[in-house]
């Protein structure tokens, strides 16, 4: 389909979580992929919706249900966490899946900074309004706003920030120290609400501090960095996920 291929390796196996042993399970490494996502896809880690995934293999098993807490991509020695099935629920609100990985993004919220600082005041935030589908994707480390929607959170983080930024290769917006960074919030439909303080929106790239949205004329994408320290609960029956925070490095 539209010229795309794909090359590697084809097998089954038999699959043992915790103590329950999963026979004939098909499996893969894929090698070389040219071309664009289609939904009969396994995906990276086997979570795609297509039918030789993992996770549609085991889903009568656990229940269409799996989460995942993502750890901070600098953190050595401790490991982001899964589960399945009755371990994969995760109280709180949820959202609507729109389509495989795919939820609305109905605005985005960024704090208002004052100066001089006063402790106690209340945060304010100005919003500013959208409706896009945006996809959970894991398997993309930065995370990606259409121009349009970009420019205008750019725009505002640069009122907020007060520090000229430093393009660096495909990155717009960087600075040579940690810079004052405004919280910024993500509403989902469904009440729900990413919030996402520097430690998300804000990594560490040859020496500068950059910001980790990046504008494209493609899709709204919520990669892995946005998604860290929340406990992400998919429920693929019921065509829902729900976020709690969460701090994944603890046990």
């Amino acid at each position: 389909m539209h010229n795309s291929t794909r090359s590697g390796e084809l097998a089954t196996e038999t699959y043992t979580l915790g103590n329950t042993s999963f026979p004939n399970m098909v499996y893969g490494c894929s090698k070389n992929n040219i071309g664009v996502y289609h939904h009969t896809i396994a995906g990276i880690a086997g979570f795609g919706p297509g039918p030789h995934s993992l996770i549609s293999q085991l889903s009568d098993s656990v229940d269409g249900k799996f989460a995942y807490c993502l750890i901070h991509y600098s953190i050595k020695h401790a490991k982001s966490k899964i589960s399945f099935g009755a371990g994969a629920n995760v109280p709180g609100r949820s959202t609507p899946l729109v389509s495989a990985y795919y939820v609305t993004l109905e605005g985005i919220s960024v704090q208002n900074v004052t100066y001089p600082f006063i402790v106690g005041n209340e945060k304010t935030y100005t919003r500013i309004p959208c409706m896009s589908f945006a996809l959970l994707d894991t398997g993309s480390f930065l995370s990606y706003l259409p121009t349009d929607l970009y420019q205008q959170l750019e725009k505002v983080i640069r009122s907020a920030v007060r520090v000229p930024p430093i393009p660096f290769g495909y990155l717009k917006n960087c600075y040579i120290f940690f810079p004052n960074f405004p919280t910024i919030i993500f509403h989902l439909s469904g009440g729900v609400e990413l919030v996402l303080t520097p430690r998300y929106t804000i990594i560490k790239y040859s020496g500068l501090w950059c910001f980790s949205i990046y504008p494209t004329n493609d899709e709204t994408i919520i990669g892995s960095v946005l998604q860290m320290y929340y406990m992400i609960g998919y429920d693929l029956k019921n065509k829902s996920v729900s976020f709690r925070p969460n701090d994944c490095s603890k046990s």
